[in-house]
């Protein structure tokens, strides 16, 4: 299966498979954040996240701290939620390919890909 598929609109590589999973088994940012970050580390807005993260505030800042833990307190902050639920979300959706949607499996919450869309009627 191909690990990787490539952006009609923009030509970049967006590093997550079709129709299978990206990250599963976890529903925590600490997790799924540097996941969905990997899946889109070609693209214009990601260099826009790493740019901004870079001099921005403390909390955003654990994206980007290489010793930073699990249990690290930022991961549950307002900023983080904010940007994975708000700009991350919205970001791998905008790269759903026609026919696919981003977000978790209809049968399995914590299993996060690009879906065919009929399966979102299972």
């Amino acid at each position: 299966m191909e690990r990787q598929f490539k952006d009609e609109r923009t030509g970049c590589v967006i590093y997550a498979p079709l129709g299978a999973t990206l990250i599963h088994a976890t529903m925590r940012p600490c997790d799924l954040i540097p996941a969905f970050l990997n899946a889109i580390r070609d693209t214009a807005e990601y260099a826009q996240i790493m740019q901004s993260i870079n001099g921005t505030n403390w909390n955003m800042c654990v994206i980007t701290d290489a010793g930073a833990s699990d249990k690290d307190e930022r991961w549950d902050s307002e900023d983080i939620s904010y940007f994975f639920n708000e700009e991350l979300w919205e970001i791998m959706e905008s790269y759903a390919p026609e026919g696919y949607y981003f977000g978790s499996h209809p049968g399995d919450g914590s299993d996060y890909g690009y879906w065919p869309e009929e399966s979102a009627n299972i």
